[in-house]
């Protein structure tokens, strides 16, 4: 059936609309408008890897949604989203809400985000300035996603972002959230010489904006937090979004910041241009953490305002694996009540049959012995309580600092007598390895214990340590059968060093490796982990991140100055 373009187009509301753009990426956006329109949204990761740029990875990637598809908005809610772009975010939010109001200053962006939606039966898409719209209603919640910096261009005033923050007030219940992300003008990708994201020069923000011409503005967190009082509202609460709120992957808060070195599901931040750099960001965290400085250099911020200065219990924590084919995509939170929530980043059948999957993992594990965090079912989510214990790897990390060598090898030797106790054996010619033709069986080689069922997420940072010595296993998602337990060993202490250094220093993965004969079967282990992360990942996931980068340029733009 053909898609009735012109009939969606006319649901627009124009009451408001000027009858000019005033805000666009350029001609791309009617590409992406074909994009929409001839294809569903579950295919646009085809669309991306076809078609690849900025513009079109920016407003198509499901990864944009994971900067509220945590958010516990209550049921029934109506929103009021201001400046929905092209709609990245749209539909999630019709999704969660029983209504929502999306604004847009771009015709062409509007239409975008009406055609995109166009399955959804409780959304208006407006078109125009919000400062010259009425509404009758108010609204539970009110986002403001990148469009708060813009004000000094949007809203004709002298203190335009007061008087638009205070606009966005009057549209709001009392018991309402205005839910703003924005970037960080302190942000730690600008310290290392990313171009400023609204100017594109170089430490312009870190210069108070002299560079430019001031019609955008971003704030620090002390700033922002101080704007909002001014607005009128008497209580704010942040979010530390990374790599930022546009692209987020994982998402800290004031109570719930990131520890020592361990950053989880971090990936770089994507710039444009990388002709200005001059720090590798990543390499940082580790000594802004320490510090206790995070927060006034995170790249960007997502703000809950309230009107009300009440006490509620959040979401102080939420990790989302937006790189995995769409069956496994799933989400976990950690609330204030003290519970971890493990929930599907999209309405999809498929995902509620993994999150089965992954208590029953945890369920057969207990069989065996092991001890292993309990899950229970509480709606279309898994629920168990929060431990705070440190992880194998964090003791592992540990004994690196006390340069306790002893403590490591036992920690290896514990690590790998849990997993080869996890399952019963298989015979070594049923070993996955040699149904897969990544080696030929012969009855003199040996890959030691082979498991009938591998649970392959045994690895340092899935495992608590007990105070009385013992692990406790969470987060077990993946079973491969047949499999050596040497390549699970393997897999998750090469990932520990990869994330903690430190440890090459005292027992170097040399040592390791020859000590427990793994050495030996290094190319078919890395082959079996290509086809392994091949099942999971996407693959027409694209990321604009550090692999992309020469990481030479850090030096070629130092030496410019020399």
């Amino acid at each position: 059936m053909a898609l009735d373009i012109e009939g969606i187009i006319q649901k627009l509301n124009l009451k408001w609309y000027r009858d000019k753009e005033q805000y666009s990426d350029g001609n791309v956006e009617n590409d992406i408008m074909e994009y929409v329109c001839q294809n569903e949204p579950e295919d646009y990761g085809k669309i991306i890897a076809g078609h690849y740029s900025w513009p079109v990875y920016y407003h198509l990637t499901h990864t944009r949604k994971n900067i509220l598809n945590w958010y516990p908005f209550k049921e029934g809610a109506s929103v009021l989203e201001v400046g929905c772009g092209c709609g990245a975010v749209t539909g999630m939010l019709c999704d969660k809400c029983q209504k929502v109001t999306a604004v847009e200053l771009s015709l062409r962006r509007a239409a975008i985000t009406q055609l995109r939606c166009r399955d959804k039966d409780n959304l208006e898409v407006i078109v125009g300035n919000l400062n010259d719209i009425e509404f009758e209603e108010k609204f539970d919640y009110i986002t403001l996603i990148g469009v708060l910096e813009y004000q000094g261009t949007y809203t004709d005033s002298g203190t335009p972002y007061r008087d638009f923050l205070k606009k966005i007030k009057s549209f709001l219940k009392e018991d309402g959230k205005l839910l703003i992300a924005i970037e960080n003008k302190y942000g730690l990708k600008y310290w290392c010489g990313a171009m400023e994201d609204h100017t594109g020069i170089p430490f312009d923000g870190l210069n108070q904006y002299r560079f430019s011409d001031g019609k955008v503005k971003t704030f620090s967190k002390e700033e922002l937090r101080e704007l909002l009082i001014e607005s009128g509202f008497k209580k704010s609460y942040f979010y530390f979004p990374l790599p930022d709120y546009k692209l987020p992957t994982v998402v800290y808060s004031e109570k719930y910041m990131p520890r020592d070195a361990a950053l989880e599901n971090m990936i770089p931040y994507y710039v444009p241009s990388d002709q200005s750099l001059i720090l590798e960001e990543e390499k940082l965290y580790k000594d802004l953490i320490r510090n206790k400085v995070f927060d006034f250099f995170a790249n960007s911020f997502l703000v809950e305002c309230s009107l009300e200065d009440k006490k509620e219990e959040k979401v102080i924590f939420a990790l989302m694996n937006t790189k995995r084919q769409k069956e496994y995509r799933i989400g976990t939170k950690i609330d204030e009540a003290g519970k971890v929530k493990k929930f599907a980043l999209e309405d999809n059948e498929n995902i509620q049959n993994h999150l089965v999957k992954c208590a029953k993992n945890m369920e057969k594990l207990k069989s065996f012995g092991l001890k292993v965090l309990p899950y229970r079912t509480e709606g279309k989510e898994l629920v168990a309580d929060y431990v705070e214990l440190p992880t194998i790897a964090d003791m592992l990390c540990n004994a690196a600092k006390e340069k306790n060598r002893e403590s490591i090898w036992d920690l290896f030797d514990k690590l790998l007598k849990e997993i080869e106790s996890s399952s019963d054996p298989a015979e070594q010619k049923e070993c996955l390895i040699y149904e897969l033709g990544l080696d030929e069986y012969k009855e003199e080689k040996n890959y030691g214990k082979i498991l009938k069922e591998g649970y392959v997420d045994m690895i340092p940072r899935n495992g608590f340590m007990e105070p009385e010595g013992n692990f406790l296993w969470f987060d077990q998602e993946w079973v491969l059968d047949h499999i050596p337990s040497s390549f699970i060993f393997f897999k998750g202490v090469a990932e520990t060093y990869s994330s903690f250094p430190e440890l090459e220093e005292i027992v170097p993965i040399s040592d390791f490796l020859k000590h427990y004969g793994i050495d030996k079967h290094l190319d078919v282990f890395f082959a079996l982990n290509e086809l392994y992360m091949k099942s999971i990942i996407d693959e027409y996931y694209a990321g604009y991140h550090v692999e992309n980068r020469d990481q030479d340029i850090y030096r070629k733009n130092i030496l410019k100055f020399l």
